[in-house]
């Protein structure tokens, strides 16, 4: 097996680490905005929590329409939101924030260390905010 990320076989399509990654439910917070929107969403809101290795680490909050392939889904606090993790790359730095175009999912031989253990969720001007955090005091 090859140490690059295109000739590694994803990690997080693994089962056992599906099953790995529902060891704890990630803590959601809401702003009184979110839990508006929320109120008015008719089925749960689908988060997805994209890790990006490159040069330097981003964390993303995304909201697709359905999750990526490789998402792996994971439990949260609140049934209104379906949350995915997704761990991706890309082949060459990238520092901005601004999308990337060859974003690949990372292989993670042991995934739930990266799992988020909190979120928050905010509804501003029209649009879903938000972002991840791994606080110490929720281990």
């Amino acid at each position: 097996m090859s140490s690059s990320p295109e000739g590694m076989k994803s990690a997080v399509n693994q089962p056992e680490q599906a099953l790995a990654a529902k060891r704890h439910p990630i803590q959601v917070q809401l702003t009184a905005g979110a839990e508006r929107a929320l109120a008015m969403h008719p089925t749960p809101l689908l988060l997805e929590l994209e890790l990006l290795f490159s040069c330097m680490i981003r964390k993303r909050v995304r909201f697709p329409a359905s999750p990526h392939a490789d998402a792996i889904p994971v439990p949260g606090t609140d049934p209104r939101l379906a949350l995915y993790f997704h761990p991706v790359c890309t082949k060459v730095c990238a520092i901005a924030d601004a999308d990337v175009p060859d974003l690949m999912t990372f292989p993670l031989r042991r995934v739930t260390p990266f799992i988020p253990r909190a979120v928050t969720l905010d509804y501003r001007k029209g649009a879903w905010v938000g972002d991840f955090h791994y606080p110490q005091e929720l281990r």
